[in-house]
């Protein structure tokens, strides 16, 4: 009989969180596993999993991490003690061999998991807003969060080092696995032309064109992006700014009132959601990530895949992916004269853009590949259903290489 897994996954929005959890389940469905995947709330990509064979339902519950205020957490956290008791039904019903929790959003999964004593992996993907990130816990608190994390994981994984330092503490966060998320096949493929890309999205032919993928929230950076693009816009004509995702309704009319104010509405088109987002980046002659933290930095392993060179901020796990000169371009997060410089540098330096490229498509290809991926999760998830029964939380170190 196939193991059985459970895959709790908080959002079932198109985000990274769900690509990375739709990856790692048809990794284990390859594998061999029966997968379920409950999801924290009603969304556009359950369909999606089923489509891809995958059983899929709806387990209610909310981020326990969205408060900075001692009250509201408290009762945020109640709230979630009170839902272990819908998952632990949802155990019973499906007695999964291994629990796998796809976010630190996610804490009553894992708390039923523990109770239950099956083997439970903690999937950590998130930052604290200390540095940018979302994830909210009031002054004094991160402690007990930690130890939430470290008593009810068998192990903890991290999507990157900044991660890992940031949920778990510079002391501790050697202790979980760091796991690169990982990039789909379909944006190694290259066979679509500038051109043809081009006119799937009604951009220029003949422009210059900078893409800005990624949702429209503010941890994205948008604002300081136009600001430090401004003069580059007004300097020529021909250079046009192209921007996808969907998101809150005030913020992207924030961005967009910007952009008005600046001058600068008519070299910049906003795409919206888009689903073909390989297709995007061939569009593209440079992407630029201006983000004010990213956790990992999907997008830009997605750019390297895609063979479309890199300019990004110096922010949570993208100096983990991006070697500074060598296979993309790096700033500091607000410095607006240090990232007009350096578009202005991509921009006018062909033969630069094609050298970083040609690296980052190597490196994307080697260490960021969904083949890669998959292999490395499903390691450790046999590990851990194939140790010995005891549990072992301070053991959380595993082998991919």
């Amino acid at each position: 009989m196939a193991n059985r897994i459970l895959i709790v996954q908080y959002s079932a929005s198109l985000d990274g969180s769900t690509v990375s959890a739709l990856m790692l389940a048809d990794g284990l469905r390859e594998a061999g596993w029966e997968t379920h995947v409950a999801f924290g709330h009603e969304g556009p990509m359950i369909e999606r999993f089923r489509d891809s064979g995958h059983s899929a339902s709806v387990v209610s519950h909310k981020n326990w991490l969205r408060a900075n205020r001692h009250g509201k957490f408290v009762r945020d956290v109640y709230r979630e003690v009170q839902t272990v008791e819908v998952f632990e039904q949802k155990l019973r019903l499906l007695r999964p061999d291994l629990v796998y929790v796809n976010t630190c959003a996610s804490l009553a999964g894992a708390a039923a998991a523990h109770r239950y004593q099956i083997p439970c992996v903690w999937h950590l993907r998130e930052l604290f807003v200390d540095v940018g990130g979302e994830m909210k816990v009031p002054g004094g608190a991160k402690p007990w969060v930690r130890s939430r994390f470290f008593r009810y994981a068998d192990r903890l994984i991290a999507n990157s080092t900044s991660v890992a330092r940031n949920l778990l503490g510079v002391t501790s966060y050697h202790r979980a696995l760091v796991v690169p998320n990982g990039v789909e096949n379909r944006f190694f493929r290259h066979g679509m032309t500038r051109e043809v890309a081009r006119g799937l999205f009604g951009l220029p032919l003949e422009d210059v064109v900078i893409g800005i993928p990624g949702t429209l929230r503010p941890m994205k950076g948008h604002p300081f992006f136009f600001r430090a693009v401004q003069t580059l816009l007004k300097e020529d004509s021909t250079l046009k700014v192209a921007v996808t995702g969907g998101g809150e309704s005030s913020y992207i009319e924030q961005v967009r009132a910007q952009v008005r104010a600046l001058g600068i509405e008519q070299q910049v088109i906003f795409l919206g959601s888009i689903d073909d987002m390989p297709a995007f980046y061939r569009a593209c002659d440079l992407v630029c990530v201006p983000s004010v933290a990213e956790p990992f930095g999907r997008i830009v392993v997605e750019a390297f895949a895609s063979g479309t060179p890199v300019l990004a901020t110096r922010v949570g796990g993208i100096p983990e992916i991006i070697d500074d000169g060598v296979n993309g371009l790096l700033v500091s997060y607000g410095d607006e004269h240090a990232l007009t410089s350096r578009l202005r540098e991509l921009l006018q330096n062909e033969p630069l853009r094609k050298q970083l490229s040609a690296r980052a498509f190597e490196k994307a290809k080697r260490e960021y590949h969904e083949a890669t991926y998959k292999a490395r999760i499903c390691r450790v998830v046999e590990e851990l259903v194939n140790r010995p029964a005891a549990r072992d939380h301070d053991r959380v170190e595993v082998s991919v290489s």
